[in-house]
């Protein structure tokens, strides 16, 4: 356990492993502050909760690091990892402001840690396999400063391949609560692009721990019960796609869950919205697929006639 004061510099961050260059690796040569009155930004507190991710942690550290936000408050809670992860998290541990390594009941449960933790006005996480892009913190901070108006806001994500495929540009974009809730359509909220005020987080609340996949689809569906989300057109973060991955199944298990506790956020079983809802995803899981079958067949039979 680890709770820092904060007197290290960015300019004496460990110098990136050999071989690895570019963003997150180098310091970003032009950070676009400019006029921004820096001593007016909120408070970020970047939560981060990992386990056994050393093959990306590093790259997460620093990209937050990088940022060179000057109002930033980043919290790392590692659930015992034993692949090296603590190690690296050690080599920035002067940059910190608190970390710890020890068992948890899951990556929920680690990001309420971090949130017991965290002092800032605005909130987020960043899971330790994914990583913000220049300049992002800046941005959200200028959004979510206080009497803007604004209490939360979602961007776009950029999808990155292991395996050298090019980067898929995944767009962010709220429109509504019923139309979050009608999930079936595809909803474009993407986590480590999404961020929320203090005050947010007092009216929702914690993340509910129960929850192992679609946690954040819960949280984004209970802050919209109170506030509206500002779309952000630009790509905030970077999320490293892999096997390993909760959403390594390309979303199968993320939906099925989904389907799952669909019913949780459409209110009372005696108002039409519920109704509405459930007939259509009933018609978009069972009805549709058996109108494409029963056309196929039809079509094959004429085919063969």
């Amino acid at each position: 356990m680890f709770d820092s004061t904060l007197s290290a510099t960015i300019r004496e961050l460990p110098s990136a492993p050999a071989g690895f260059e570019g963003w997150p690796w180098q310091t970003n040569a032009g950070s676009s502050f400019g006029n921004t009155d820096v001593f007016s930004l909120p408070k970020i507190s970047v939560i981060t909760p990992s386990y056994n991710q050393a093959k990306f942690i590093e790259q997460t550290i620093r990209s937050v690091l990088l940022q060179e936000y000057p109002n930033l408050e980043y919290i790392i809670i590692d659930g015992g990892s034993n692949d090296g992860s603590v190690e690296i998290i050690r080599k920035y541990e002067p940059w910190l402001a608190y970390w710890v390594s020890e068992p948890d009941r899951g990556q929920s449960h680690a990001i309420n840690k971090g949130f017991e933790r965290a002092t800032g006005e605005i909130l987020c996480w960043l899971n330790s396999d994914d990583y913000y892009l220049p300049n992002a913190l800046l941005t959200v901070g200028g959004l979510l400063a206080e009497n803007t108006g604004n209490y939360a806001l979602t961007g776009h994500c950029l999808k990155i391949y292991q395996d050298g495929r090019p980067a898929v540009k995944l767009e962010g974009h709220y429109e509504s609560r019923r139309r979050l809730l009608q999930f079936w359509r595809g909803y474009q909220m993407h986590q480590p692009a999404t961020f929320w005020r203090r005050e947010v987080f007092e009216k929702t609340g914690w993340l509910d721990e129960e929850l192992h996949l679609i946690m954040d689809f819960d949280y984004w569906a209970r802050i919209s019960e109170h506030f509206d989300f500002v779309n952000v057109d630009r790509a905030l973060v970077c999320c490293n796609y892999h096997e390993e991955a909760k959403t390594g199944d390309d979303y199968r298990s993320y939906h099925a869950e989904l389907k799952k506790h669909a019913r949780r956020y459409w209110g009372s079983r005696l108002s039409s919205e519920f109704w509405s809802l459930r007939f259509a995803m009933l018609n978009h899981f069972n009805l549709q697929p058996v109108k494409r079958e029963a056309a196929r067949l039809i079509k094959q039979a004429i085919l063969r006639s």
